[in-house]
């Protein structure tokens, strides 16, 4: 439908004409403005608007800018003569879609109605579509919220498959802490008395994150078998881990699928462990006379080939011996250092299962992905026990554990030089105190000496933090820890090992700093902190890429979030 707005008879006849010609129906025609403005509120669905700018009672530019509001949906087209060509470029930054001379040829207007009509129909169908993608963002937030309540309930449930308690037994301490990385995950553990001396126990990580990984996790429970049928004694670790990979290969085919998962049985009538590990990290077990031993795989991960093998290996437990089993969640890299660092917080006979998550997962960089973590610690030693799946644990068992060493950073001045100390495990958590300790004396001019003899171990955030400290210049180190020497010289930190002064000066008396800090500067140093170490070699590279990248990721973000305050 449209409608020809003129005061010309002969004009509008001819308008109308055409536009019939061109395959407009019906046609409406009108005098003026004011005879215009209630045909439009009489038809509001018409497409195209064909009007003159002079006209009495009211004009084209006038009808224009009701139109523009009254029916927003019409196209519309002025016809112009050479003395009202200005008003009609008026017109076009009023919200015309063309002007024609007075009098058009029937060539130039077929091409500017169709014109008109096409962008209608363009704008017709854009606003079509945003209203489709508007109804389709509304179902996917629906979707997204029931996905959202339906994981809260499978974590829920998963939960109910973790042991509750330790069963008791006597002259061992047995502690578990269960952390998944989203609502579920794949990590599971127990813990089964059998018997009257003997105590299974296992830890299970599936590969992946999510509901995939918590259902792979959920299948080994339920095909894992841990005493003969006929004779109702425990079966040895191997044979039942080569049990349930078979029932996990014959209950699945689907590739890339497949567990690591640690199994090991204590017989307390001997004080013997047998253990069995399929694909698992390394088990590690401190000795009350100091002495360290891993027991790495006994054979492949489960769920890749029915026929696999598994072997064992079997321990006499002393009093005081420590047994970590852990899922990879806890050490990504699983590097040497970070399994030396690992090994030193288990020497202490006090760390408590909760102290070694705090410690060691706790000492990752905020704003990484975090994968699920669990640790299982038996102590051979009486003592309390307790399984901590995520909620308070009881203050009996909390009461037992020591609080954690809260000053790590030390500063001291003598008379011409500065000192800053690193002690017991440094992590992000200090950096940012202990670099602008540092660059207040470096802007000042004055020498700095840093004194890591007391630092038994320090996260990368710490070890890029020193790294940048001295290609400053101005910084040497006096003592170095041998555990973080080897951290030095794994990740290449060639310029701080030469750094190292024999003949340093003798330290001043020095005094704690607080490590408080501005969560937004703690982040960005973690970031300039592992983009020093990325910048040393290409395994440091490839080692720090997916921390720099989620690090920057996060940092652009808040960027972006400040900017649009």
């Amino acid at each position: 439908m449209a409608l020809v707005v003129d005061d010309e008879p002969v004009t509008r006849l001819m308008a109308k004409l055409t536009l019939q010609s061109l395959g407009c129906a019906p046609v409406l025609e009108a005098a003026d403005g004011i005879a215009a403005q209630q045909v439009l509120r009489e038809h509001p669905e018409v497409a195209l608007v064909l009007t003159d700018i002079m006209m009495p009672r009211m004009d084209g530019l006038e009808l224009l800018r009701w139109g523009r509001r009254a029916v927003p949906e019409a196209m519309w087209i002025v016809l112009s003569g050479l003395e009202t060509f200005d008003s009609a470029v008026a017109a076009i930054r009023l919200g015309a879609f063309d002007f024609l001379p007075k009098s058009p040829r029937k060539e130039e207007m077929s091409v500017a109605v169709r014109n008109a009509l096409e962008r209608r129909h363009l704008l017709a169908e854009r606003e079509r579509l945003h209203r489709a993608l508007e109804d389709k963002v509304r179902e996917l937030e629906e979707t997204s919220e029931l996905l959202r309540r339906d994981l809260e309930r499978a974590e829920v449930i998963q939960r109910a498959l973790l042991p509750r308690s330790p069963p008791p037994m006597e002259g061992y301490c047995i502690q578990a802490v269960y952390r998944p990385g989203q609502h579920v995950g794949g990590d599971l553990y127990d813990v089964v008395r059998l018997g009257e001396h003997h105590l299974a126990f296992y830890l299970a990580d599936a590969t992946g994150h999510g509901v995939t990984s918590a259902m792979l996790s959920v299948l080994f429970k339920q095909r894992l078998v841990l005493v003969d049928a006929v004779s109702g004694l425990a079966l040895p670790p191997a044979e039942v881990l080569a049990a349930v990979n078979r029932a996990i290969c014959e209950a699945h085919a689907a590739p890339g699928l497949f567990l690591t998962a640690v199994f090991g049985l204590l017989d307390t009538s001997d004080a013997s462990l047998t253990l069995a590990s399929a694909g698992h990290p390394p088990v590690l077990i401190a000795r009350e006379g100091g002495e360290r031993r891993q027991v790495r795989r006994t054979g492949p991960a489960l769920g890749l080939a029915a026929d696999a093998r598994f072997g064992q290996e079997r321990l006499h437990l002393l009093a005081g011996d420590r047994i970590l089993l852990y899922t990879d969640g806890l050490l990504p890299s699983g590097s040497a250092p970070e399994l030396e660092s690992l090994q030193q917080v288990l020497a202490s006979p006090l760390a408590s299962a909760q102290d070694v998550m705090t410690q060691v997962h706790g000492a990752m960089p905020a704003g990484v992905d975090r994968d699920d973590v669990t640790i299982l610690l038996i102590d051979a030693h009486a003592g309390a026990s307790w399984f901590d799946n995520g909620a308070e644990r009881p203050a009996a068992a909390a009461s037992t554990m020591p609080r954690p060493e809260s000053e790590v950073v030390f500063f001291g001045e003598a008379d011409h030089v500065a000192w800053l100390a690193l002690r017991g495990r440094a992590s992000w958590m200090q950096c940012d105190a202990f670099h602008e300790a540092a660059l207040a004396v470096l802007d000042r001019g004055r020498p700095l000496v840093l004194d890591l003899s007391g630092c038994e171990y320090m996260d990368s955030t710490c070890l890029g933090t020193v790294h940048e400290l001295v290609a400053r210049g101005g910084v040497s180190l006096a003592e170095v820890a041998p555990s973080v020497r080897a951290m030095f010289e794994e990740l290449s930190m060639q310029q701080v090992l030469a750094a190292v002064r024999e003949d340093r000066p003798a330290a001043p008396e020095l005094y704690p700093l607080d490590a408080g800090g501005d969560q937004a500067a703690v982040q960005k140093r973690i970031l300039k902190a592992h983009e020093a170490l990325s910048a040393l070699s290409e395994r440091n590279r490839e080692e720090f890429k997916d921390v720099v990248a989620s690090l920057r990721g996060e940092q652009d973000g808040q960027h972006g979030q400040d900017a649009r305050r």
